[in-house]
């Protein structure tokens, strides 16, 4: 399944909803309104929602979600292998460690998502030389390489991840699954349709817009136009 996984990511385009909430109810809204459009999504718990509710919220979004790839933001920074197993438990397909942290803990989460049937994505947010960094990840035996903007940077800077469409190319260029986050919406989507990444990932652009189910089936169709 793993192996399956990784595979089916990397030739495809996929859109990542990420539910960057505190309250699981408005996760589950916003789930009932995607759950059943195609299947090019993958349901991201996001950190805020990861700490509200733990092991239980991600239970829940699998539940409502059952043939979705699910995604938990876990963006751990040590003791690796625990949180692999803590992602696996609530059953999630993919966990996140931040790209930024030593080694041994990246390697001990890969080793263990190998060993139980997981992906690891490396979130690369506040990585200054992200090439080389990717370099030593793919070494390392990551699965996907996050290119990440942050909120606060986001909101400080006035910069979203469309400015870093050089740095997305070369990454890219590393033969892994790449995935970009920050600040996307449909018209930032369209900027970067044609480079060669893997996981479009959106957040308030679906989860606060008017209609998240209308919203999410136009970037599925932005994406749909690009294979």
């Amino acid at each position: 399944m793993r192996e399956v996984l990784l595979e089916k990511l990397y030739k495809g385009k996929f859109l990542q909803i990420a539910l960057d909430f505190i309250n699981i109810e408005d996760a589950i809204r916003i789930v009932n309104e995607v759950k059943d459009l195609n299947d090019s999504i993958i349901i991201e718990i996001g950190t805020p929602l990861l700490k509200a509710t733990g092991i239980e919220g991600i239970r829940k979004i699998r539940q409502l979600a059952k043939d979705k790839i699910i995604l938990a933001d876990t963006k751990t920074a040590d003791a690796g292998d625990v949180e692999v197993e803590i992602a696996k438990l609530g059953g999630a397909d993919i966990m996140t460690v931040l790209g930024i942290m030593d080694n041994a803990t990246i390697l001990s989460a890969i080793k263990k998502a190998k060993e139980i049937g997981m992906l690891v994505q490396a979130d690369l947010i506040n990585v200054t030389n992200t090439y080389d960094r990717a370099l030593e990840l793919k070494n390392l035996g990551i699965d996907i390489i996050g290119l990440h903007v942050g909120l606060d940077v986001q909101k400080s800077r006035g910069i979203s991840i469309t400015d870093l469409k050089d740095e997305i190319r070369k990454v890219a260029n590393l033969g892994l699954v790449i995935s970009v986050a920050g600040g996307l919406n449909r018209d930032r989507i369209k900027e970067l349709i044609d480079l060669p990444i893997n996981i479009f990932v959106v957040g308030s652009a679906i989860t606060r817009s008017k209609d998240a189910k209308e919203t999410t089936k136009e970037i599925i169709n932005i994406l749909k136009s690009a294979k």
